[in-house]
């Protein structure tokens, strides 16, 4: 057997092992930055997408709500036994569409009241519901928590507002509405939410003062509604007061008698926290600068919604 000679084999040198150390380290770091690095965008992508998704769910459900505004006769001069749906009769049941400035400060008070101040905007939307042009439930027609309005016509009433969510701890968008309820009653049920991560909204009104089937200005609900206000009245007359029911006389006295559509604007922010390395600086719903007190990303997501039963080439 051949013997190999000691002095003929020879290893690595403590400097070339630390080479090789070195260039695997830094080998393992760039692996990891990478995988770090797709990992984070891949949260912000997925994060952004569901947030656009619910924002663009959130606006369809309202705007399909705000088109639906005024749909029917609200007003006549007959009963009528309203079973599962708010009231027993179509008279003075009140306007098409009507907002909070600041929100409800009772989202199922019957008249709603006004809370005032700087918190999201709410508003209600009343219309004639029958079997094709609402939600329905089971093939019922129903509210917008598919609350079933089992005798029709009906007036359906579905109230809109933001609120924070004691389960979840975020603040939603929840609708509350008049479905459901025993026949001849005259309340609204409570709220639930409809769309998740909405922080904040702003509603304003397409005003037309001169009754030309056009938009004077947007008004927010608290200018709309003050008396002292420099929005002025509707300048139409009743050619024929005789022919029209008092209850109708007294509505269109009323500013949002004459609104046409609605601008609707929505914060929305993303799911999860830790989304960017520092708190975002967004644009609200005024076109305020704001920074946001968490690492969530936050966008504003707007439409202008006219009413379909006022505008030209209406047929209701």
């Amino acid at each position: 057997m051949k013997m190999t000679n000691l002095r003929d084999q020879q290893g690595r040198t403590l400097v070339e092992l630390m080479i090789s150390l070195a260039i695997g380290l830094i080998i393992m770091l760039a692996v990891s930055t990478l995988y770090v690095t797709n990992t984070q965008t891949y949260r912000v992508t997925d994060d952004k997408a569901l947030m656009e998704e619910d924002g663009r769910l959130a606006l369809a459900t309202l705007a399909f709500n705000i088109r639906m505004a005024g749909y029917g006769q609200l007003t006549n001069g007959s009963p009528s036994l309203i079973a599962g749906g708010g009231f027993t009769n179509y008279t003075g049941a009140g306007q098409a569409i009507e907002g909070c400035t600041g929100g409800f400060s009772s989202a199922t008070a019957v008249p709603p009241v006004c809370a005032g101040g700087t918190n999201p905007d709410s508003f209600l939307i009343r219309y004639v519901i029958d079997g094709l042009n609402s939600n329905s439930s089971g093939g019922v027609p129903a509210d917008c928590l598919g609350q079933a309005v089992t005798t029709v016509p009906a007036i359906v009433e579905n109230r809109f507002y933001v609120q924070l969510n004691p389960v979840t701890g975020r603040r939603e968008l929840y609708c509350a509405g008049n479905g459901g309820t025993v026949p001849g009653a005259t309340n609204v049920l409570p709220g639930q939410p409809i769309a998740d991560n909405v922080v904040d909204m702003k509603v304003t009104y397409g005003y037309d003062q001169d009754d030309n089937q056009s938009v004077d200005g947007f008004y927010t609900a608290a200018q709309l509604t003050d008396v002292a206000t420099t929005v002025p009245m509707p300048d139409y007359q009743v050619k024929d007061p005789l022919t029209v029911p008092a209850e109708t006389r007294a509505l269109m006295t009323n500013r949002f008698f004459k609104v046409l559509s609605a601008r609707v604007c929505l914060v929305m922010r993303s799911a999860n926290d830790n989304i960017t390395p520092t708190a975002q600086k967004y644009r609200d719903c005024s076109g305020n600068l704001v920074t946001a007190t968490d690492k969530r990303l936050y966008a504003a997501f707007s439409s202008v919604i006219s009413l379909r039963g006022r505008t030209n080439g209406r047929t209701l």
